[in-house]
């Protein structure tokens, strides 16, 4: 199980400050290699931008959250859970609560431990079985990637008419191999997972049954996975076209779209904290590739910067505060047996 506690001491340890070393590398090497940067025009950029567009970008994307925890309900109810609120708060507050705290602990550690958080979350504040929300949680995965993929390709062929900038086309095999060894783990686990639970150690032989249902299961009422998973890369690439309208910058939406997607491709990469550095290094290399100058670069990277890592770590550590006076409180109700349970928990 990991808690707030767990999460605090991974934050200090010696190979998570060398993911924030390495991260803060990788960004200063991508400022480096912009030498054309005018680092007072950029300011200038961020000090004149329009509040409203900023606004809007800020809240379009942190809406995000909102879609997320929309579907992670529905992927609950896929495996047999239907949950209530027994507190001050409804259910999608306390999941966008939960999805929110799973942010903020990516964005402060590797290996994306905030996805292993908020089931450990889910499971202590409404005693859903830990095993079957990981479950969930691949599904989202293998999800995520086969509609961004999607997505990233009609956006890059609109923008990019053919031409490919190298750095999209080696995210886009990376993206696909992950999401085609995610499906064969799918398939796998549905021909042939009995029998690979035969053979697991019969003291987690329990836990892997539960994955797997997880996982298997939880593909069920699929257009509205689709569904939720598509508004979900929309609005990541709405919130680049925002950041560049917000600071005065033309950007198409197709390529807006591109940059945020490949962005998004790279955070995936479990080296760095929310992908610190190389989503950064990322952004800059697609808008310079569609024709933006290099202080305009720095600008819309670092706004965006701003909005998609900067005010998740601030409204995490809000949200976290929040929990400690008013803890997560839900209950789960079983299709298998009707039971109901639930406790309050804090973060």
């Amino acid at each position: 199980m990991v808690d707030g506690a767990a999460i605090a001491r991974r934050v200090g340890t010696p190979e998570n400050a060398l993911s924030f070393l390495f991260a803060g590398g990788v960004v200063a090497l991508t400022a480096w290699s912009m030498a054309g940067v005018d680092w007072s025009a950029v300011l200038g950029y961020l000090v004149e931008m329009n509040p409203v567009s900023f606004l809007f970008a800020l809240v379009t994307f942190h809406g995000l959250s909102l879609v997320r925890s929309l579907r992670w309900r529905t992927l609950l109810r896929n495996v047999g859970y239907e949950l209530t609120a027994t507190g001050p708060f409804g259910v999608i507050v306390e999941l966008t609560r939960i999805v929110y705290l799973g942010w903020f602990a990516n964005c402060i550690t590797v290996a994306r431990l905030g996805d292993v958080y908020r089931c450990s979350l889910l499971q202590r504040s409404a005693d859903v079985d830990f095993s079957v929300a990981v479950g969930t949680v691949l599904t989202e995965r293998i999800v995520d990637l086969s509609i961004l993929l999607l997505v990233l390709g009609v956006a890059t062929l609109v923008a990019f008419r053919g031409g490919l900038p190298s750095l999209v086309t080696t995210a886009m095999l990376a993206g696909t191999a992950l999401s085609v060894f995610g499906i064969a783990g799918v398939l796998v686990l549905q021909h042939s997972g009995k029998r690979i639970e035969r053979l697991v150690p019969s003291r987690v032989r329990r836990y892997f049954a539960q994955l797997r249902h997880g996982t298997l299961n939880s593909f069920d009422r699929l257009p509205a996975l689709v569904g939720y998973t598509a508004i979900g890369w929309i609005i990541e690439g709405v919130t680049m076209y925002a950041v560049a309208m917000a600071i005065g910058v033309s950007l198409s939406l197709a390529s807006a779209f591109v940059a945020a997607l490949v962005a998004v491709l790279l955070s995936t990469i479990p080296v760095t904290p929310g992908g610190l550095g190389v989503t950064e290094a990322g952004i800059a290399f697609v808008l310079g590739w569609v024709g933006l100058d290099a202080t305009a670069v720095a600008a819309v990277t670092v706004l965006n910067r701003l909005i998609s890592y900067w005010s998740v770590v601030g409204i995490g550590l809000l949200v976290y505060g929040i929990g400690l006076r008013f803890p997560i409180s839900l209950s789960a109700t079983t299709a298998r047996d009707g039971s109901v349970v639930g406790v309050e928990v804090g973060p």
